[in-house]
């Protein structure tokens, strides 16, 4: 495609380009980097996409109104140099992990533990300014325009920032957090805004100080970004699905598994540290399947692999959305792999439930150990009644579910209800020694009686004497 003659350096129209790719990358990785902390429900996701788009809009209209004379490439330049270098700063605050430990242990420690409160801070301190300067980029390449026709410059710019945008949706994460990892992401984008401004300001007076700060602020991204920083905080995966850490208890020699910020897998060489819920299923459903055959158990949630780990006998199914966590288990948690009648598929629970044409004798839920960060698609009626149908003839399912046992708030008797609504004979296991606060792991254990006979009484007709 032939250059407008308008524009004298393609240098500035792919900063358009480089904009565009920018601030979708931002977008998704404020996404990923809070998940851990706020969840990543639709209303704390509505947050930071508002949180881009405003400033956006804004920024567009600022950069319109700049009092820069037509053809002032130099004054544009010293702008995008300022606006970039800025940008990249306070968002190398707000997507590094070191950073976002400490800023939300001050959020809790004072008293903003609402999560979308702490969505709301966040993204207003480290969000809205620098995309609102990033904003700007397409109103101030516009100043240095001498002519030509309006509506092709405006379609070529537009077109620029739309594929900037598009390859930032896909490159960042179906490449970059895929096969690098989050931080190597954050990285890269926050220092491809820093090479934009360099190389803008390669020609212009003051080159040597903008060299000297853009490395600097180059090697500091690196810096908070890099392996070593990230794997000091136990980090041992942080792809686009989850941030995986391993917290070692020397005392107890009992590793815990962290899968974003919820501890989800427990192992130890005596079995009383475990997990308690880990402990009653093994002990009271799975010791108490027959072994005439080797039962097909169903695991959603797969965690760190620890239910039925010293199993060799059943047939286990894990299905997790991660791909990248059965490697990171074997080789940093369990640190053995698994044994061959386990069996790992990564893919979203809900998808995997829609396929699935074989019936499991037991179906254990574990993806709802974590309350912030609730998979919404897998709470709903219609994902219980996907379960339902994986469950055999005489089969049974357990839900570990981090909840109020004595019904306190609104989340506790609307899960019940909603399961209640699918297994309508469940029975309800609380295990106090999980209590913190005002929740705990209650089991839900349920069966198919539903099929076996059954009636309403009513003052009209109550057979009830014949029944027991």
């Amino acid at each position: 495609m032939a250059l407008p003659v308008m524009f004298s350096s393609p240098l500035l129209l792919s900063a358009i380009a480089i904009e565009g790719y920018a601030v979708l990358a931002v977008e998704l990785l404020a996404i990923r980097q809070l998940t851990p902390y706020v969840g990543n429900a639709t209303d704390t996701v509505a947050i930071v996409i508002a949180a881009v788009l405003l400033p956006l809009a804004l920024g567009y209209e600022a950069g319109g109104r700049a009092s820069f004379a037509p053809g002032d490439e130099a004054g544009v330049r010293r702008q995008l140099i300022r606006n970039l270098l800025i940008a990249a700063l306070i968002l190398s605050f707000g997507l590094s992990h070191p950073f976002l430990s400490a800023f939300f242990q001050i959020l809790d420690g004072l008293g903003l533990t609402h999560r979308l409160v702490q969505a709301a801070v966040h993204t207003s301190l480290f969000l809205v300014y620098p995309v609102y300067l990033l904003g700007q980029t397409i109103p101030l390449v516009a100043y240095c325009s001498t002519g030509g026709s309006l509506p092709r410059s405006t379609g070529l710019m537009l077109f620029l920032s739309t594929l900037g945008s598009f390859l930032g949706s896909v490159v960042s994460t179906l490449v970059f957090m895929t096969f690098f990892g989050v931080h190597i992401t954050v990285a890269l984008t926050l220092g491809l805004l820093v090479a934009l401004a360099a190389l803008i300001g390669w020609h212009m007076e003051g080159r040597s100080r903008l060299a000297l700060t853009a490395s600097a602020l180059g090697l500091f991204i690196v810096a908070v970004n890099s392996p070593a920083a990230v794997e000091a905080y136990g980090i041992v995966s942080n792809n686009l699905y989850s941030e995986v850490r391993i917290v070692e208890n020397p005392t107890e020699n009992s590793p815990l598994l962290v899968i974003n910020n919820s501890p989800s897998s427990k192992i130890a060489a005596h079995p009383e540290p475990r997990f308690a819920y880990l402990k009653f299923i093994e002990k009271e459903v799975v010791r108490g399947l027959d072994t005439d055959r080797p039962r097909r158990i169903l695991v959603i949630g797969a965690g760190g692999f620890t239910i039925g780990l010293e199993d060799r006998f059943h047939a286990y199914t894990y299905v997790d959305i991660d791909p990248a966590l059965r490697e990171v288990s074997e080789e940093h948690f369990l640190r053995q792999p698994l044994s061959s009648n386990k069996t790992f598929v990564p893919e979203s629970a809900r998808a995997f439930l829609r396929r699935n044409t074989q019936t499991y004798d037991v179906v254990v839920l574990d993806a709802f150990t974590n309350r912030i960060s609730l998979p919404p698609d897998l709470i709903t009626r219609e994902a219980f009644a996907a379960v339902r149908k994986a469950v055999a003839p005489g089969g049974q399912v357990v839900m570990n579910i981090i909840t109020s046992p004595s019904f306190e708030d609104r989340f506790s008797r609307s899960i019940d209800v909603t399961i209640r609504s699918v297994f309508p004979f469940v029975s309800r296991q609380i295990l106090p020694e999980t209590r913190t606060g005002n929740v705990a792991s209650v089991l839900y254990l349920a069966g198919q009686p539903e099929d076996q006979p059954h009636d309403i009484y009513t003052d009209n007709q109550n057979r009830s004497f014949l029944d027991y």
